[in-house]
């Protein structure tokens, strides 16, 4: 895969149900078709659980995250804001991958002018956003909510059933 090989990076864009998470998923299986290392992480769940583990777990995962040829960040600020501590874990990730050169696609449902006002640091974010764009593909998704849509065609075949 290319796009890992050059350590290119991808942030996907886009309204809740459009198919980031699903488009992310699919790129990590292909790198590990392709022998690739992959680490991927539900963001929120990640912060939160690294945040209580013993310092012995927490450098042991960040070496892992860091050797690691692709890191797939999934649904970053999916909460509105993250703790100080997320906020320098994550600035520190994308920080430490950038000059390592290892791939990092991230989802997300935030547009990145506001990421700041969810890191509560401007310059935090930043810095962030200057390395995960630098070498970036920058996938916009668009549309209806594929959870809604088959929801509401279930409904309506339900009814139309009854």
């Amino acid at each position: 895969m290319k796009f890992v090989a050059c350590g290119e990076n991808a942030l996907i864009i886009g309204k809740t149900g459009t198919g980031k998470s699903h488009v992310a998923k699919a790129v990590a299986y292909h790198a590990v078709q392709h022998g690739h290392k992959v680490q991927y992480i539900e963001t929120d769940d990640f912060f939160n659980r690294y945040a209580l583990s013993p310092p012995a777990q927490r450098e042991a995962r960040l070496r892992a995250i860091l050797e690691s040829d692709l890191l797939v960040l999934d649904d970053l600020f999916l909460s509105r804001t993250i703790p100080d501590e997320a906020g320098a874990l994550l600035q520190t990730l994308i920080h430490q991958r950038y000059k390592l050169h290892r791939s990092v696609v991230v989802t997300s449902n935030r547009i990145v002018q506001d990421w700041g006002t969810y890191l509560g640091d401007n310059t935090m974010s930043t810095t962030i956003l200057d390395r995960l764009m630098h070498h970036c593909h920058l996938l916009e998704f668009n549309g209806r909510s594929y959870r809604l849509k088959e929801a509401a065609e279930t409904l309506a075949r339900k009814t139309k059933e009854s």
